[in-house]
């Protein structure tokens, strides 16, 4: 009985060993699932952060050329003023 009791007590251990194997397993092939989809994750963040910042240099170079024809634009407006003696504009 006690060599029974022997294998059976090996046995269960035996299985609580795979058992244990078998639960490393799957937490390993959670976190491989969860860092890939991380990993994709952070790669899309990515590129939209550099469509996001080439977007607005774009926006900031618009800014920049209207800015300067408007300067452009009331200084000739100034220039006809003086010119026909009107009031400046303001």
């Amino acid at each position: 009985m006690e060599k029974v009791m022997g294998m059976f007590s090996e046995e269960l251990r035996e299985m609580d060993r795979n058992t244990v194997q078998y639960m490393i397993d799957e937490m390993q092939a959670t976190i491989d699932a969860q860092s890939a989809a991380l990993e994709e994750e952070k790669k899309r963040h990515e590129e939209e952060q550099k469509r996001n910042k080439e977007e607005n240099n774009k926006l900031q170079e618009l800014i920049a050329a209207q800015a300067a024809a408007l300067d452009k634009a009331m200084k000739r407006i100034e220039e006809l003023e003086r010119k026909n003696g009107s009031e400046p504009v303001k």
